[in-house]
């Protein structure tokens, strides 16, 4: 009996300890952003771009995976013959270190930057897509875009203010800034 009180009491006294814990230093559990990896922004800004990009986000975003993060699955890549696979969206540059890469990135320059150059070299040194082009309200469809289930009033907002009217120059700075935009990016 004298084992159990013991053990109650040395039960309590840690709760008490937490409780105080907690009021001095704040909550233990931290809330940390998820971004999503390679993949997600590859096909992403591919639907928005088009077919055409491919080779821009290939080239300048997607085979930096150990910055960018995404891990392949090895398992994925099946091949009918020696050297054509099945489904070449599949490949993983990278070979089997690609499998290790962090599910989930967290936001850094190198990434940042990958980012930044594939979104100027789809924004900037290509034509606005189709889909895009002869919209009326042109930032409502760039919002559709890349925020299908919105949370970006304070961007769209602040970009209406700041152009008045839509000219090309216009439009491609307003895509620059959807596409440089880390909202569209977290899961």
């Amino acid at each position: 009996m004298l084992k159990i009180i013991l053990l109650m009491l040395f039960i309590l006294s840690n709760l008490a300890f937490a409780d105080d814990y907690a009021e001095k230093n704040g909550p233990s559990v931290k809330k940390t952003e998820r971004f999503a990896g390679r993949f997600f922004i590859r096909n992403t800004l591919m639907e928005i771009f088009g077919k055409s990009a491919e080779p821009i986000i290939e080239a300048n975003y997607f085979k930096a995976g150990k910055q960018v993060g995404g891990p392949c699955d090895i398992y994925e890549q099946v091949y009918h013959e020696q050297d054509h696979m099945e489904d070449p969206t599949r490949e993983c540059p990278g070979g089997k270190p690609a499998s290790k890469y962090p599910h989930f990135p967290k936001t850094n320059i190198l990434r940042s930057s990958h980012l930044l150059k594939t979104c100027y070299e789809l924004v900037y040194k290509q034509p606005i897509p189709s889909s895009l082009q002869g919209q009326n309200d042109f930032i409502k469809s760039v919002s559709k875009k890349f925020y299908p289930f919105g949370g970006d009033e304070k961007l769209r907002e602040t970009l209406s203010l700041k152009f008045k009217k839509w000219d090309l120059e216009s439009r491609k700075e307003a895509l620059f800034t959807y596409c440089l935009s880390p909202g569209w990016q977290r899961l």
